[in-house]
């Protein structure tokens, strides 16, 4: 019986897996940081191969279009980001009586 259960959950997994060898590289891109964790593997693996086999202006072409990682970018280097000062704290110091 629990054989059963167990082929019977493992063939349904495999059945609603993504295909990413199919999607482009812009869709598996913009879906970065939403694949769900039975996915997530997958969805690595597919991508480091595809990584692979860009040329290295083809990367820095990805790497330049993504505004937000130009914005941290120059944050870090005019020293206006990195870093939480206060932490939640609000600089209230430890968690003592008030």
């Amino acid at each position: 019986m629990r054989k059963l259960v167990l082929s019977s959950f493992l063939l349904a997994s495999t059945v609603f897996a993504v295909d990413y060898s199919t999607m482009t590289l812009d869709e598996m891109l913009s879906q970065r940081g939403t694949v769900d964790d039975a996915n997530r593997d997958a969805f690595r693996t597919e991508m480091q191969s595809r990584m692979q086999t860009l040329t290295p202006e083809e990367r820095a072409d990805l790497r330049g279009s993504n505004s937000m990682g130009q914005a941290t970018q120059q944050r870090l280097k005019d020293g206006t980001g990195g870093g939480n000062m206060y932490k939640g704290s609000r600089g209230g110091g430890g968690g003592g009586r008030r």
